[in-house]
């Protein structure tokens, strides 16, 4: 009885393991190459067993050596940087040894043996928490991942000395409450670091949104208040234009007429900023890069159903909006001024979902970064704007898809919206 309950257990941790790296980490794969290497470690693996038990007598530390090889298929399956798999996957082996050691840790005190049920018991309560992971932490572990993939090595340390601590209490096998209290609290101490390391980098990202997003507000202001001081003058000045008009006609000279009538719209059409849409944190960015987009020569056209009320966080929406459009004006400006330069920005809300897609030219060569496309930008932020947006997706339960071909770069974002939210604006507008 106590051999399958410690059969279940071994399984168990593994199942679950897998499953938080596939919560945590997108597969690069095909399906069959994922079961196939994850099943030559597993074989590999029990070979190796019995090879190494002479070697290494204890069978904690046997178990933490050759656990450590999967990392092995773990590095070939999934997409994201190695600096990134390691963070994940040493924080996962670590949090789950720890469930492990503390249900452990626990029958030896209450059964002074080892029962094996109150263990299996933690592993299961574990598997059962993975739908609540997904939604709650794993947002939180994607903007930590967005970081470590701009190769900064230090968060990648962390978790990999928190296995080697909690190993220590496992090769240790003292099963005295004098370990027992300094396991929880090292525990506890592990899972607060993790709380301060991803609130910290969410902070620290929302506030250089959130300057971002204030300083486009505030060259969107200017540029409202240039448009009405202009028209304050177009509107003194309007009589000397119309005095002009009326001789014209007067001399019976209608083509003079017209042709300053057409320079005066003109004008008029430059001088205006129009509203594109109703939200004014949207409106604003997206004037924003109306504007440099004109001056880059390049077409844009809006189709877009935006309400002030979306129920989605307003700094979310512009970091999705600004690095979609930021990347569009980009791949637009690189494309010789003799060729069709556009951007076709077209937003529904559809089924309680808001529904973005933005379509833009491009001059045929992008950067791949395994199955992701990144900007050709210098310096930190590389490749950050789409590991963002895909970031932000997960948070709302959406998704994001990339797509190019024939010099046509397509993105298309989709949000879960509040059900009050999406009764209240849902229309139905196509999006081809």
């Amino acid at each position: 009885m106590q051999e399958s309950i410690v059969f279940v257990s071994r399984a168990m941790f593994l199942i679950t393991n897998i499953l938080l790296l596939y919560i945590f980490l997108t597969p690069r794969r095909p399906f069959w190459f994922q079961i196939t290497a994850l099943s030559v470690t597993w074989i590999t693996i029990y070979l190796l067993r019995d090879i190494l038990q002479s070697i290494f007598p204890d069978p904690f530390l046997l178990g933490y050596i050759v656990g450590s090889l999967y990392i092995i298929p773990c590095a070939l399956i999934f997409k994201e940087t190695i600096n990134a798999k390691l963070f994940v996957f040493f924080m996962i082996f670590s949090l789950s040894q720890s469930i492990f050691l503390i249900f452990l840790f626990l029958e030896h005190l209450l059964f002074k043996d080892y029962v094996g049920s109150l263990v299996l018991t933690g592993l299961l309560l574990e598997a059962a928490s993975l739908p609540l992971i997904k939604k709650y932490v794993s947002p939180h572990v994607s903007n930590i991942i967005a970081i470590i993939d701009q190769r900064n090595f230090g968060f990648t340390c962390f978790p990999l000395l928190s296995f080697v601590l909690l190993a220590f209490y496992g090769v240790q096998r003292t099963y005295l409450l004098s370990n027992f209290i300094p396991l929880v609290v090292s525990t506890s101490l592990i899972l607060f670091s993790y709380y301060l390391i991803a609130t910290a980098i969410y902070q620290t990202r929302r506030n250089q949104q959130a300057e971002k997003q204030l300083a486009l507000q505030r060259e969107h202001y200017r540029n409202l208040n240039d448009s009405i001081n202009a028209m304050k003058t177009m509107r003194h000045d309007l009589r000397h234009h119309l005095v002009t008009c009326l001789e014209f006609l007067v001399k019976k000279n209608s083509a003079a007429a017209e042709n300053y009538l057409g320079q005066l719209c003109n004008h008029y059409d430059d001088i205006t900023f129009p509203k594109v849409c109703s939200n004014q944190f949207a409106d604003a960015l997206i004037s924003h890069y109306l504007k440099v987009a004109q001056e880059q020569g390049v077409t844009v056209n809006t189709n877009l159903h935006l309400p002030s009320n979306l129920g989605i966080d307003d700094q979310d929406l512009c970091v999705i909006l600004g690095n979609c459009l930021e990347n569009a004006v980009e791949a637009c400006s690189k494309i010789p001024q003799d060729q069709l330069r556009y951007i076709d920005i077209k937003t529904t809300i559809a089924k309680n979902h808001l529904v973005i897609k933005i379509t833009n030219s491009f001059c045929g060569s992008v950067i791949r970064q395994g199955d992701s496309f990144v900007s050709s930008k210098n310096g930190d932020n590389h490749g950050m704007g789409l590991s963002s947006v895909k970031a932000l997706t997960s948070k709302y339960h959406g998704y994001c898809s990339i797509y190019c071909e024939q010099q046509v770069f397509k993105v298309a974002v989709s949000l879960k919206l509040p059900d009050t939210v999406a009764e209240s604006c849902s229309i139905s507008i196509p999006l081809i």
